[in-house]
């Protein structure tokens, strides 16, 4: 896979010098995964602890938004974006949350629209996996707080896949693993078409918008915009960035942007 990819070293200053916009994946690109997630049987409670940006990162970002448009775009819940870039936010910073079901640009929050079919779909989905927790099944830890998908936090097991594909024999539904859970949602919606509604909104090709990603819900995303790969033995874009375990992803592509712009200043 690697040989059809190109290392972010080899992108051309022409590529470089006409992006408008950076993207970043949130969960194992520019914060290490490993959510803390447990609900109660009856949903009454949930605990729920993230990661944060690091300081470093966080100074980067200032820095790297005297020259781009930054976006951020997850499968998480626009709260907890918001939340996450609370420090550097103004009308430069764009969210996309629920794998491009919600969207923050400008002061405006818009979605998109799903039939009473879809919904009722999800619910019959959750009904069913919190049966599943309620019959003593450890592998399931409970639910992320979302609107438009749902996402259980369980091991990878076969079980929820199975359950989607039962309750939605049309194919409707999407169901990705995420390393922490899986995400179901409709196909109709994805990260990739909420990087082709930004470029309509800023009025610039999607090639400007440079976009990371490191899993299954970022591959389309990675093909419309200049995607940057920071797993590309999972996913595959045009460039990949290596690093090491230790090391995000994101953060290195930031710091390369930077170097790139501090060598024009």
């Amino acid at each position: 896979m690697m040989g059809d990819m190109k290392n972010i070293k080899d992108i051309t200053e022409q590529e470089l010098g006409a992006l408008r916009v950076i993207t970043f994946d949130i969960d194992g690109v520019i914060i290490p995964t490993g959510t803390q997630l447990q609900e109660n049987a009856d949903g009454t409670e949930l605990h729920m602890k993230s990661k944060q940006l690091s300081r470093q990162f966080v100074e980067n970002l200032k820095e790297l938004k005297k020259h781009l448009k930054l976006n951020f775009s997850s499968g998480r819940n626009i709260l907890y974006l918001k939340s996450l870039v609370n420090e550097i936010f103004d009308e430069d910073i764009f969210l996309q949350a629920e794998n491009g079901n919600i969207s923050w640009f400008e002061g405006k929050l818009t979605h998109s629209s799903h039939s009473a079919d879809y919904f009722q779909k999800l619910k019959i989905i959750r009904e069913r996996i919190k049966g599943m927790i309620a019959g003593g099944d450890k592998r399931i830890r409970g639910f992320e707080p979302k609107m438009f998908i749902l996402t259980s936090h369980s091991d990878q097991m076969e079980d929820i896949p199975n359950l989607v594909q039962e309750v939605d024999p049309e194919g409707e539904l999407y169901c990705l693993w995420t390393n922490e859970g899986y995400d179901i949602g409709s196909k109709s919606m994805s990260k990739g078409k909420g990087i082709k509604k930004l470029a309509r909104h800023l009025g610039i090709n999607p090639k400007e918008i440079m976009t990371t990603g490191n899993n299954y819900n970022d591959a389309e995303m990675l093909k419309v915009g200049t995607g940057v790969t920071v797993e590309p033995v999972r996913v595959e874009a045009q460039y990949f960035i290596e690093h090491q375990p230790d090391e995000l992803g994101g953060e290195l592509l930031a710091e390369f942007l930077l170097d790139y712009y501090r060598k024009r200043a």
